[in-house]
Order: structure tokens, then C-alpha cells, then sequence
């Protein structure tokens, strides 16, 4: 995990069963403890969040039920600029 999306990550699991409900498979971008959006995909989510933040900032995150959705570190895509 990189350390500085530590406290998004743990906001991530306290809200998590609640954003399942309704949001089950799409993503979420948290950054502190704030929700910036729910997406479709993560490159929708990637050209919605990093016109505003930068880059590493923002945790981008699937929503699952189950534990076994894991939170992966991937390079941040080209994203569309404006």
C-alpha cells in the first residue's frame, strides 16, 4: 500500500459495505475523507479525478462486498486533458 493513501484506504473500509449497497463493482475516488465520485470504470474515474489532483494523491478503488477485492498500486493511465 502506498503509504501516503494509507488514511484513504481505512476511510475506504469504514464506508465500503455502505458504498456495496448501491455501488457494488464500480470505483470509488476517495481522497482524505471525502468521496470525490463513483465511476463505471477506473479510467473514467482517472479522467474525472486527475484534471483537479494530482497524480497519487487520490485513492481509486473497486467496491466489493468481499474481502477479496484487494487494493492494487497501478500507474495512473493517460488521461484526456482538456
Amino acid at each position: 500500500m502506498n503509504k501516503s493513501l494509507e488514511k484513504e484506504y481505512e476511510y475506504y473500509l469504514e464506508i465500503r459495505a455502505e458504498l456495496a449497497k448501491n455501488h457494488d463493482g464500480k470505483y470509488v475516488a476517495i481522497k482524505g475523507q471525502k468521496v470525490l465520485g463513483i465511476f463505471d470504470d477506473y479510467r473514467g474515474a482517472a479522467n474525472a479525478v486527475y484534471v483537479e489532483h494530482e497524480r497519487g494523491t487520490v485513492l481509486m478503488q473497486e467496491i466489493g462486498r468481499d474481502y477479496e477485492y484487494f487494493t492494487g498500486i497501478f500507474p495512473a493511465p493517460e488521461v484526456e486533458t482538456r
